[in-house]
């Protein structure tokens, strides 16, 4: 098999594909990555977790795999991941996020994820991690396994209770791109949303983290290991 060749899974994968995502650009990336793995089926598109309810609840509703950002623009993905397993048990769930806290990874494995990948990395990476979830592996990025290790070596590790903290998917997802400089503008372009989203959650931020600027925010965030 060549570096660049998805890993074929056997033919009795119906491949019932749910994709959870509001952003249109990462939801074609997606997409694309599925394809890219050869899927044939059916895709759920859902751009906020009340689609995802809507569909649980219809009757006969199955599905092979969900794929979900955590930064969604109603309710937490970890929700969203929660109500999925709680529905379908065996159900394989993999987040594909731009939050990439150790936290955050923490938090999506123990609601029931069991794959975690940036939307940075390459469609061939996510189709290869569409892959490995599908055949029973637990796909992770490096960079974020490399953490996790180093956290699950601390002592603070057993204190860190439910992980979700007071800042929600989107607010954390706003911080961490305003940690690494980016514009409001930027930071809007990347997440998908207005200007004016990306100031209410500013305003929010500062208001939940005590902070009065900026670089406030960003080092009590990272103080607290937010980021």
């Amino acid at each position: 098999m060549s570096f660049h060749q998805v890993p074929s899974l056997p033919p009795m994968y119906p491949r019932r594909i749910m994709i959870v995502e509001d952003n249109p650009t990462h939801s074609r990336q997606i997409q694309n990555a599925v394809e890219k793995w050869g899927v044939v089926g059916t895709l759920h598109l859902c751009p906020t977790g009340e689609d995802v309810f809507k569909l649980l609840e219809t009757p006969k509703f199955g599905l092979d795999l969900a794929l979900i950002d955590l930064g969604l623009p109603d309710i937490s993905g970890i929700e969203v991941i929660k109500r999925l397993r709680r529905g379908i048990p065996e159900l394989p769930i993999m987040v594909i996020s731009s939050i990439s806290t150790e936290r955050s990874v923490l938090s999506a494995i123990r609601a029931g994820a069991r794959g975690y990948i940036l939307k940075d990395d390459s469609e061939y990476v996510i189709a290869h991690a569409i892959s490995q979830v599908l055949m029973g592996h637990y796909p992770i990025t490096p960079s974020l396994a490399h953490a996790l290790f180093k956290l699950a070596g601390s002592p603070a590790a057993a204190d860190l209770g439910d992980l979700n903290f007071k800042l929600s998917p989107r607010e954390l997802e706003t911080l961490q791109f305003i940690a690494q400089g980016l514009s409001y503008e930027e930071v809007g372009r990347k997440m998908g949303v207005a200007l004016t989203t990306v100031q209410s959650n500013i305003r929010s931020l500062y208001r939940k983290l005590d902070a009065h600027s900026q670089g406030q925010a960003v080092s009590k965030a990272r103080a607290a290991g937010l980021i």
